[in-house]
């Protein structure tokens, strides 16, 4: 973890005042109330603190508030304290004096023309310090958000201290692409025969003898092959696509790729590590053997081609587990408005008997119980999830909630899901003949059903602007969910 980022984790523990040790529920007696209750708060004072982990596909790891007996940190306060941190990050690493316009000014700017919001900011910032940015190794969109803020802000700076922010920042555009976070697309049997006839060899990406492989051509990658990586050499197959790269172990692909491992409690497990999104992962299945798919990770949230991925999801023996989006995403003008605020093929799961028997939508939450001195009830159980739309409570009965201990692993859906999946894995060492859909009822067997409060925060636009306190809302509804505890 780079020094800064390290800074960051020590900020972020001052801000929320929560003590880092976990909250475990070793015991908890399902509800007897058969409806949901709902309870909804909305408050302008009460809006969330959000934290950006990554502004990768799966919205972000986006932290909702913590509650505290004093309440929760108003939203305009928490953007203006993450603004402020990520200006002296800057700051800190620019080999110039007399920063502090020029900073301001960048952040501001950079924001803007991403869209970013709070820590993914620092983030981008962070990378782009360690490696420098280019076209190659960003998506298009944030190198264009780069140049954009370093042409807005020059004036801040002498010709010669511009030239050296410049060249810390930005990479010779001369480079040849990379795989370095970039999606990498499955291409079909009748794409890859045409082009092997036009000269490009397919090039086999995996493990064959394991069944988990694709191929790809050979001739896109001149400089570095697809990322893959096989750790472990257990009975339990799990597959996780997600965003990695050859040239940092700081993309959101290592840190739940880190996840999975901590929280995995034996070596019973051989887990194989793609970059690309994780709706291709069916594709990559050509075993009978139960595969557990580790989804934290998801494309466009366009519904285009959903129903064809899904079609192959069914054509596997695979335990699917897909993150939900995290909370606040939906509305939030940082990180645009969705349509479909998670995976889009998770509407059309939902739907599908046949596919909805071998997936597990996966959300988190913390206990609070140890930390605040209590027993753990609904008021400590607080979870994190988008509610936009209903999905959640249309399927309660599919998603588990798992708890995150506190200060072991980011709060978000993303690592929500790879904790899942090392607690699947140990079951399937267990039944090594339980089918995908047998695997589903295993760890759903292994959840208790309580009451959580499930927190969320959303941007109305017609109540100001993105700046001001008043538009962000937040609320909760308590819900009987299946939680999976920590072990």
């Amino acid at each position: 973890m780079s020094k800064s980022l390290t800074s960051l984790c020590a900020s972020v523990c001052s801000l929320i005042l929560i003590a880092c040790s976990s909250g475990n529920i070793d015991t908890a007696e399902p509800s007897e109330e058969s409806d949901i209750p709902v309870e909804i708060e909305t408050s302008a004072e009460d809006s969330s603190v959000r934290e950006s982990e990554s502004a990768e596909n799966d919205g972000g790891d986006i932290d909702p508030s913590t509650k505290s007996d004093d309440g929760l940190a108003n939203a305009s306060e928490t953007i203006e304290i993450n603004r402020a941190f990520n200006i002296n990050t800057l700051i800190e690493s620019l080999p110039i004096v007399d920063s502090q316009t020029f900073s301001e000014c960048f952040i501001d700017t950079f924001a803007t023309e991403t869209g970013l919001v709070d820590f993914s900011i620092a983030t981008k910032i962070d990378f782009a310090i360690k490696n420098k940015v280019s076209r190659t190794n960003i998506a298009p969109e944030e190198f264009l958000a780069f140049e954009a803020a370093l042409t807005a802000c020059n004036g801040f700076l002498s010709q010669d201290d511009f030239q050296l922010v410049t060249e810390m920042l930005i990479k010779e555009s001369t480079e040849q692409p990379t795989a370095c976070g970039n999606f990498i697309f499955l291409k079909s049997d009748a794409e890859l025969i045409a082009e092997s006839e036009e000269g490009f060899l397919p090039e086999l990406v995996g493990d064959e003898e394991a069944g988990l492989y694709f191929y790809t051509e050979e001739s896109i990658y001149e400089e570095e092959d697809p990322y893959f990586e096989t750790i472990g050499e257990g009975p339990s197959k799990v597959l996780m696509r997600d965003i990695f790269c050859h040239e940092t172990t700081e993309t959101h692909g290592h840190r739940v790729r880190d996840t999975f491992l901590t929280f995995a409690l034996s070596d019973n497990f051989t887990l194989f590590a793609f970059g690309a999104t994780s709706e291709s992962s069916f594709e990559l299945v050509h075993t009978d053997e139960t595969v557990i798919i580790s989804a934290s990770s998801h494309p466009s949230l366009s519904p285009r081609g959903s129903d064809a991925a899904v079609e192959k999801l069914k054509a596997t023996n695979a335990l699917y587990l897909s993150s939900l989006e995290n909370a606040g995403v939906d509305g939030d003008p940082y990180l645009g408005v969705y349509e479909y605020p998670h995976a889009s093929t998770a509407y059309v799961i939902e739907n599908d008997p046949d596919a909805i028997r071998q997936t597990i939508f996966i959300a988190w939450y913390y206990d609070y119980a140890e930390s605040w001195g209590q027993e753990s009830s609904v008021d400590t159980r607080i979870g994190g999830v988008d509610l936009h739309g209903g999905f959640v409570q249309r399927n309660l009965q599919d998603i588990i909630f798992v708890q995150i201990p506190i200060g072991s692993a980011p709060p978000s859906t993303s690592h929500a899901t790879p904790i899942a999946a090392a607690w699947a894995a140990e079951l399937l060492a267990q039944n090594p003949n339980a089918s995908a859909e047998e695997l589903k009822q295993l760890l759903l067997a292994e959840t208790i059903s309580v009451d959580v409060t499930v927190e969320d925060v959303y941007y109305d636009e017609e109540a100001g602007s993105p700046s001001d306190e008043s538009p962000y809302i937040s609320y909760s509804e308590i819900m009987t969910a299946n939680i999976l505890p920590a072990r």
